[in-house]
């Protein structure tokens, strides 16, 4: 159901309106967050006409610096075989990273705490398995965030970072996000 419209032959990726854009090239969902913006899209479809939209991610906020990025692959490897969960949350002029309580296996993990406000990033551990994102990760990443998954954390680490927006994903590369990434996951998966 369509509710309202406007019609725009002046839009770019710049200058956006947030919810559902129907573009040349496909529908795309555009949102904007304090930390971040991105453009995602939900089908491709060819409307002759309309300008085209590419898909895109800008970090609006510094990036996670390399000490907090340290400490959090530090934890990883104090626990290599388990899957672990940190949520990072920008709090006006700083990153701050919470671990919350969990029950971690080799295989899950369960967070016992819910925030009160989504975090900017959710990262998570695979043990001992490689970074992808799961078909579980897929159904429970709805809301509006960055996602990351730390891998093989027993011999060379690797990482895999993408943008959720609402059930929609946009694969980035995490050289975005973190500060000297490469310091530290020998192996950055891009896309």
């Amino acid at each position: 159901m369509l509710l309202s419209h406007s019609v725009s032959t002046e839009l770019t990726n710049n200058n956006l309106p947030t919810g559902f854009i129907w573009a040349g090239n496909g529908i795309f969902r555009s949102v904007t967050r304090q930390e971040f913006k991105a453009v995602v899209c939900h089908r491709e479809v060819h409307t002759t006409g309309l300008p085209e939209l590419k898909q895109e991610f800008k970090l609006l906020i510094p990036p996670v610096p390399q000490t907090k990025v340290k400490a959090i692959i530090d934890r990883i490897n104090q626990h290599p075989n388990l899957e672990q969960l940190f949520y990072l949350y920008w709090r006006g002029d700083r990153w701050e990273v919470l671990y919350p309580e969990q029950e971690c296996t080799s295989s899950t993990c369960i967070a016992g705490d819910r925030f009160p406000e989504p975090a900017v990033i959710e990262i998570h551990s695979h043990g001992a398995a490689r970074a992808f994102f799961s078909g579980t990760d897929d159904l429970e990443e709805d809301g509006c965030r960055i996602s990351t998954v730390i891998g093989k954390s027993n011999g060379q680490l690797e990482i895999v970072s993408r943008v959720c927006v609402h059930g929609l994903f946009l694969p980035i590369r995490s050289s975005l996000i973190y500060e000297n990434i490469h310091l530290h996951c020998n192996h950055v998966l891009s896309f």
